[in-house]
């Protein structure tokens, strides 16, 4: 009797019992690690109401949230394209602290494909430190972040950090319509010297600025190696030197706990620029260009309350074989699973 082949659509994968089996430990572990240092789980629902999903979102992640009419109710439902909202939702309703610690290990779903290396229905495993605005806060998540990465591969990892509050400074000397900072946005974040230089080229802004704007795409590397542009940006404001400075104690005191890791700055990086405020920083794995993780520093409620926070993108080191060997693997054999040491023949 033929079996139907079953299409599942684009972006969308079955996770099998072997990498299930193996995916299941991981989470019971990094849970552990997360509960151990003092963040409490939560799970969120899958969808609710956009406005709560939607505030303080990026323009990108709304585009990304799956929408749906609630049939009881009539009002807009949205599939979570990412948890952060949430997790700032679940402070501002039920904490009874100003500080507060929270993790999360949970799937969102994407409305499109962002790249073929990576899945519309993510895992995310994360965490967000809400209420402290202390280098010593940010450097806590970003650590985490490494520690439980290393759970998962023993790949070389690399971490770039960026800062958003500069560039937001810089737009407001610039003092841009909306349109054309979103543009300029975009450039840099592509790297594209060329057109970064032609589309400044006709704008009616300082000199300064534009030669600041120019050398953008040259400001990612170590401290070392763009020691002259962060002298650049510091000549605008006191508070970008600040900016900085606040960049490099982060990096120090990351260096101190993973000196394995490499960590660049990357002024380019602007992800999440309509909500992240401040530091932001991705890693990576060795050989590979896209980011397994991301994480940043965001405002709740105009800019009373922050937090910071991190989530990686555990399906994406499931789909692109990044994951480190199993201790224990699962075998079917004449039907039955069956758990064996990975060494087992």
């Amino acid at each position: 009797m033929p079996i139907t082949k079953w299409i599942l659509p684009e972006g969308i994968e079955d996770i099998l019992p072997e990498q299930a089996y193996w995916l299941e430990m991981k989470r019971r572990e990094v849970i552990d690690i997360f509960i151990s240092s003092g963040y409490g789980l939560v799970i969120p629902p899958l969808l609710e109401y956009t406005d709560s999903l939607e505030k303080n979102a990026s323009e990108d992640l709304n585009l990304q949230t799956f929408k749906l009419v609630d049939q009881d109710t009539g009002k807009q439902l949205g599939i979570r394209a990412d948890i952060t909202s949430q997790i700032s939702r679940i402070y501002s309703t039920y904490n009874d602290t100003n500080i507060n610690r929270y993790c999360y290990f949970d799937h969102v779903v994407r409305a499109k494909t962002i790249s073929s290396k990576k899945s519309r229905i993510p895992i995310q495993a994360g965490a967000e430190l809400i209420g402290s605005k202390e280098v010593e806060s940010d450097a806590e998540l970003a650590i985490l972040m490494l520690n439980v990465l290393k759970k998962f591969t023993n790949k070389k990892i690399f971490l770039d950090l960026g800062h958003v509050g500069v560039f937001k400074k810089l737009m407001k000397y610039a003092n841009l319509e909306k349109n054309q900072e979103k543009l300029i946005k975009n450039l840099i974040r592509s790297k594209s010297s060329s057109e970064i230089k032609n589309y400044l080229k006709d704008l009616d802004i300082k000199d300064s600025l534009k030669e600041c704007f120019k050398s953008f795409p040259k400001m990612h590397g170590s401290v070392k190696e763009i020691e002259k542009y962060l002298d650049q940006l510091k000549s605008f404001d006191n508070n970008i030197e600040n900016d900085i400075k606040y960049m490099k104690k982060f990096s120090d005191v990351i260096a101190q706990s993973h000196a394995d890791v490499e960590i660049k700055y990357d002024f380019c990086e602007l992800k999440g620029f309509d909500y992240e405020s401040d530091i932001i920083f991705s890693a990576y794995i060795e050989s590979d260009s896209e980011e397994v993780a991301i994480g940043g520093r965001y405002d709740i409620d105009s800019s009373t309350i922050s937090g910071i926070g991190f989530s990686i993108d555990i399906r994406y080191l499931l789909k692109n074989q990044f994951l480190s060997k199993p201790l224990k693997k699962l075998v079917n054999k004449s039907g039955k699973w069956l758990v064996e040491d990975y060494n087992e023949q």
